[in-house]
C-alpha cells in the first residue's frame, strides 16, 4: 500500500551529533511532500525545538513531541496533550537525589532544574529550550509537567537506573529510554507509537499507509505500530527486533535511504 504518511524520530535519525540535515535527506523529504506524502518528526524534544527543525525541512504537519506526550500543529493548536501528576515530584526529586543524577522536568516547553554539572553546551545541544535553577522543585513548578528526564553518566549506568525507575514507576508513570544516558519519565500510555496512531487517524490515513523510522528505545512503539516500520542501521537491538525494514545507518543517509526505496520509488 502507498506510504502517505511518514513519522521520523530527530536525534540519531534524521541527523548525527551535529544537528545538520544532509542535502540528500533535504531532498527526499522535499519530494515526499510534493508527492502529498505527510512528513512529520516524532521526538523526545520540546515543541519550539523540534518545530525549528521541522522548518529547516520545510514540515508543515502536525509534529509530535515530548515522546508522544504532546501533538501540536505549527501554529500552534494543541490536538492532544497529557501530563504527569505533579503529586508525584516529591517522591521523584528524592528518587534522583538518591540515584545522585541529575533530574530536568518540563512544563510548557521549559524546563526546571535544581543542580546541573554539565557544560551549557551540553544543555543546548540536547534540550533547546528556556531552563530556570530552583531550589524547590515541586514548589516552583507552575503547573503538572510533561515529562522528566534523568541523565546517566554512560549506558551501563542508564541501565541500572532504569531499572530502578521502572520499580519505583510502577503504575504511576512510563519510563522510555531516548538516549545511552537519558532515562526519561512520561503520562501512563504515552508513547511515540500512541501519538503516530492518534496522528493517523485525525489525519485519516490507514495504519498501513504508515512509515515510522527510528533507533533507539522510546521510537520502538511506533516502529512496531507502523505499517512499515525502519529502523536504522545505529539502532538498538531491541529496536530492530520489531523492524520491518533495517536501513543505513544515519550518517550513511539511512533516512533519506528509506524514503528514496518505499516512498519516491513506492518499493517494497
Amino acid at each position: 500500500m502507498t506510504i502517505k504518511l511518514i513519522a521520523c524520530d530527530l536525534d540519531g535519525t534524521l541527523v548525527g551529533p551535529e544537528l545538520v540535515f544532509s542535502p540528500r535527506l533535504l531532498r527526499a523529504v522535499h519530494l515526499a511532500q510534493t508527492r502529498g506524502v505527510v512528513v512529520t518528526i516524532a521526538t523526545g524534544r520540546g515543541f519550539s525545538s523540534a518545530s525549528g527543525f521541522a522548518r529547516q525541512l520545510g514540515i508543515a504537519a502536525p509534529l509530535i513531541c515530548y515522546q508522544g506526550a504532546l501533538i501540536r500543529t505549527q501554529a500552534g493548536q494543541t490536538l492532544y496533550q497529557a501530563h504527569l501528576s505533579r503529586a508525584h515530584l516529591p517522591a521523584i526529586v528524592d528518587f534522583a537525589r538518591q540515584q545522585q543524577v541529575e533530574l530536568s522536568v518540563y512544563y510548557d516547553d521549559e524546563i526546571y532544574y535544581t543542580t546541573r554539572t554539565r557544560e551549557p553546551a551540553y544543555y543546548e545541544r540536547w534540550f533547546s529550550l528556556p531552563a530556570h535553577q530552583v531550589q524547590d522543585l515541586p514548589a516552583a513548578l507552575p503547573g503538572d509537567p510533561v515529562k522528566f528526564i534523568l541523565i546517566a553518566q554512560d549506558r551501563a549506568h542508564g541501565d541500572r537506573l532504569e531499572a530502578a525507575l521502572r520499580v519505583f514507576a510502577a503504575g504511576r508513570f512510563d519510563v522510555t529510554r531516548s538516549h545511552d544516558w537519558f532515562v526519561e519519565g512520561v503520562p501512563l500510555n504515552v508513547s511515540k507509537g500512541d501519538a503516530v496512531a492518534r496522528l493517523a487517524q485525525h489525519l485519516g490515513i490507514d495504519r498501513a499507509q504508515v512509515m515510522a523510522l527510528g533507533d533507539n528505545g522510546n521510537d520502538r512503539s511506533m516502529i512496531a505500530w507502523a505499517g512499515l516500520g525502519v529502523a536504522m542501521g545505529n539502532a538498538s537491538a531491541e529496536v530492530q527486533a520489531v523492524a520491518d525494514v533495517i536501513a543505513p545507518p544515519q550518517d550513511q543517509d539511512g533516512a533519506a535511504w528509506a524514503i528514496e526505496r518505499y516512498v519516491l520509488q513506492d518499493g517494497r
